[in-house]
């Protein structure tokens, strides 16, 4: 049924029962696998009165501009943040290709062998359907929910975005 499909992934636990349904559905139809991560630079520029309000609001911690969950991180990737030092763009772009490359080893050991991933930096629902615009996608599979909970809070959600903008049936997972 599906020839090429594309999962928008950032570690969220959402994402992760996206990044499985697409597994699921691309090894049940020998489909092509894209995984994307996008960097999105908006997360370190949080304007004071959004953080003051997203701290109220409960979405972010008033501990942290960047929100990143190290904890599957292995040790070795680890030590290269550590060496990045106060440079979150650069940790976030490390973190990002950790995780689509376990996204790819994850699928790849569930059978589906036609996999790849990317890592952009920009609008989450663009950069995503653009990538499957490219890849001729005819699926897109995302969470309800992501990382960028502050951005949502006022401008609506990657998911409903994507909905909007995309070329293809999106499928969103909740």
């Amino acid at each position: 049924m599906f020839k090429s499909i594309v999962v928008g992934f950032d570690g969220s636990p959402h994402a992760g029962r996206a990044l499985q349904t697409g597994i699921d559905l691309a090894g049940r139809d020998e489909a092509r696998l894209g995984i994307i991560y996008v960097v999105d630079r908006s997360q370190l520029q949080i304007p004071e009165e959004m953080r003051n309000m997203g701290v109220t609001e409960g979405v972010i911690t008033p501990m942290s501009t960047v929100q990143i969950d190290f904890a599957n991180a292995p040790e070795t990737m680890m030590d290269t943040i550590a060496r990045l030092g106060a440079d979150s763009l650069k940790a976030m772009y490390q973190y990002a290709d950790f995780l689509v490359g376990e996204a790819a080893q994850h699928a790849r050991n569930a059978g589906v062998d036609n996999v790849d991933t990317t890592v952009e930096q920009g609008d989450p629902a663009e950069e995503i359907a653009a990538y499957a615009a490219d890849r001729e996608a005819d699926l897109i599979v995302c969470g309800s929910r992501g990382m960028g909970k502050w951005k949502s809070l006022l401008l609506g959600s990657t998911s409903s975005k994507l909905n909007q903008i995309s070329g293809c049936s999106c499928l969103v997972i909740r």
